[in-house]
C-alpha cells in the first residue's frame, strides 16, 4: 500500500489498455456520474486488499462494501459532500492509468506523494505519515534486526513501491529480491519460508504484527513519506473536494478516530 513508485511503461500500457474500453460518454473523472436516483457518486480508485488502510468489509458492514483506514476516511469525505462513494478495484501498478483515463474520480490506494508521480496527478495535502518496514518469522527477529542483517537473505518487496525503490537502492550484499504482486503475496511467501523478510509501509507490517503471532517487525526505516489522494491533473472540483474534507476530519475529531481504531493510538501531531 510506501506504496509505492509505478513504473513509466506500466502505467502507460495501463492507460492504453482502460482507454479502449472507455466510453467518450464517461464523465466521473469530472466528479458528475449520477446514480440512477440521481445524487452525485465519488469514485476512488484503489488497490486492495491492502490491511488496514482498504480492505473488503463484511456483506452489509460498509456502504461501498468496503473498510480500512483510507476508506473509512474518505466515506467520512463523501458523506460529508453528500455524494455516494464507489470503490473500484484496481490493480497498482495501473492505477494512475486508470485515474487518467477517466475510471474514477480519484486514487485512495496508500499513494506516496512523489515528484515523479506530480508530473502525472495532483495531490491533496498530505493525510499520513509513512515510513519503509522489515517483517520477519518471529523466530528470526534476533537474526534479522535491520535491513543490513539480510545480508545472503531473500527479500519480498511489492512491485512497483517505493519499498521495492528503496531495497533495490539500498540492497544488502549477497541478498536476493524478489518482487510480487501484493502484500498478501509477500505474507504467504514469508509464512511458506521463500523468503526471510517482508520490506514495505510500516502501517501494512505493523498491522500484520498485530495479527499474527509468527511474525515480528524488526525495524521501521524512517523515509519520510506521506500518502495523498490523487486526482487527474487540473481537476480542481474533485480536488477541493478532498481537500476541505481532509481539513474537516482533522478539524471535527474524525480523523483522530479514525486513525485510533485501526492504529491503537492517537495520530501524531501535525
Amino acid at each position: 500500500m510506501s506504496r509505492r513508485v509505478i513504473r513509466t511503461a506500466a502505467v502507460l500500457l495501463a492507460a492504453g489498455v482502460v482507454l479502449a474500453g472507455c466510453s467518450s460518454s464517461d464523465d466521473s473523472a469530472s466528479g458528475s456520474t449520477t446514480t440512477a436516483k440521481g445524487g452525485k457518486v465519488l469514485s476512488v480508485c484503489s488497490d486492495i486488499p491492502y490491511e488496514p488502510m482498504e480492505f473488503e468489509a463484511e456483506k452489509g458492514a460498509t456502504p461501498s462494501g468496503y473498510t480500512g483506514f483510507d476508506i473509512d476516511l474518505v466515506q467520512q469525505i463523501a458523506t460529508n459532500a453528500d455524494r455516494t462513494l464507489k470503490v473500484k478495484v484496481t490493480p497498482f501498478d495501473g492505477i494512475i492509468g486508470a485515474l487518467n483515463a477517466g475510471q474514477c474520480d480519484a486514487i485512495v490506494s496508500s499513494l506516496t506523494i512523489t515528484d515523479e508521480r506530480k508530473q502525472n496527478v495532483d495531490f491533496t495535502t498530505p493525510y499520513f505519515d509513512s515510513d519503509q518496514s522489515i517483517l520477519v518469522k518471529a523466530d528470526k527477529a534476533e537474526q534479522y534486526k535491520s535491513l543490513a542483517d539480510l545480508k545472503g537473505a531473500k527479500i519480498g518487496v511489492q512491485s512497483g513501491t517505493t519499498g521495492e525503490e528503496y531495497v533495490t537502492k539500498n540492497q544488502p550484499e549477497g541478498s536476493t529480491v524478489t518482487a510480487l504482486p501484493g502484500a498478501a503475496d509477500l505474507f504467504a511467501a514469508l509464512d511458506s519460508g521463500k523468503i526471510d523478510a517482508v520490506v514495505q509501509d510500516y502501517p501494512i507490517n505493523a498491522y500484520r504484527a498485530t495479527k499474527k503471532d509468527n511474525v515480528s517487525l524488526s525495524e521501521k526505516i524512517p523515509t519520510g513519506e506521506q500518502y495523498g489522494i490523487a486526482v487527474k491533473k487540473g481537476n480542481t472540483e474533485v480536488l477541493e473536494i478532498f481537500n476541505s474534507g481532509l481539513a474537516a476530519a482533522k478539524a471535527d475529531g474524525s480523523y483522530a478516530k479514525i486513525y485510533e481504531q485501526y492504529f491503537g493510538e492517537q495520530p501524531p501531531a501535525s
